[in-house]
């Protein structure tokens, strides 16, 4: 008889197994020989014999396909609650170049911790169950002081909300950014060989954009040439104030040189009654 090429078990369906196991039994009550009965399904004489032992010591359930009781977790209940506070500290706490996790680093750490070598996809899992994502980190900046953040948030705010409520003010959150002429350029899929070639400008610089938004999403902005200076944010903040005449305007801003410059203080102060002017703890844009 010719044999079949062997087939690999993983690459069939449960229930094709299970009729396998059933049908060699079948055929080996008929009276043929194990390497037969394996040559007909493409598959080991070893896994043959198997089942037919497990038929003679244990019946017919014994062949049945039974759920798939997946990957046994190698941690311990104690060890995943460590390895989990581990992993709320940066990973450059544990010798790592960059702050940042990921399946390979967590395997890692968990043969250095535990003596444990687990395969990164059973470490995705296990990251899965316990309601982990991967996502892009907020910054902060290290010189920021918390301390001062927590009073600023729990002191400063409050009263800040109170006088926008007393004055039926609009408030303001405002902000600077650089944007470059030249493009920031990703991946794209070209032949091998054969570098794409994209064309941008070739002058070097950029923009200055100025803006403030409010809670409820209205947006401000104006767009500069050049470099914004004390005089020039004080036009912006006239922009604000001749966009609402009959408002009065609370604008919240970063403690930047520009921000506190002499003119600045000269502009809220000649308008005092209807416009207030607060800082933001240092290093903080993100209350912003």
């Amino acid at each position: 008889m010719a044999r079949k090429k062997r087939a690999d078990g993983r690459s069939l369906s449960r229930e094709v197994m299970e009729h396998q196991r059933f049908r060699a039994v079948e055929l080996r009550k008929k009276g043929w020989s194990v390497q037969d009965v394996a040559d007909s399904f493409g598959v080991h004489r070893g896994s043959v014999s198997r089942w037919l032992t497990k038929h003679n010591r244990s019946g017919v359930d014994a062949l049945r396909r039974r759920k798939a009781s997946g990957a046994k977790r190698k941690l311990f209940q104690s060890e995943q609650l460590k390895l989990l506070g581990m992993m709320r500290c940066p990973a450059t706490d544990f010798g790592f170049e960059t702050p940042l996790w990921d399946c390979t680093r967590v395997r890692q750490l968990v043969i250095k911790q535990f003596g444990k070598k687990i395969d990164p996809s059973n470490i995705w899992r296990l990251l899965r169950v316990w309601n982990l994502s991967p996502q892009v980190p907020q910054k902060q900046a290290f010189q920021q002081d918390q301390a001062l953040v927590n009073k600023w948030l729990r002191k400063e705010w409050p009263l800040i909300k109170l006088q926008a409520k007393r004055w039926q003010a609009i408030i303001y959150f405002q902000d600077e950014a650089g944007v470059s002429l030249i493009p920031a350029l990703g991946r794209t899929w070209a032949p091998q060989g054969e570098t794409p070639t994209i064309k941008v400008t070739g002058t070097k610089g950029g923009l200055s954009v100025t803006s403030a938004v409010s809670p409820a999403g209205r947006l401000l902005f104006r767009i500069e040439k050049e470099k914004v200076n004390g005089e020039r944010h004080v036009e912006f903040l006239d922009q604000i104030r001749q966009h609402h005449p009959n408002r009065k305007i609370i604008v919240i801003e970063d403690r930047a040189p520009i921000h506190r410059a002499a003119c600045v203080r000269d502009f809220v102060k000649s308008h005092q009654r209807r416009f207030a002017l607060y800082y933001l703890p240092s290093y903080s844009p993100e209350l912003s």
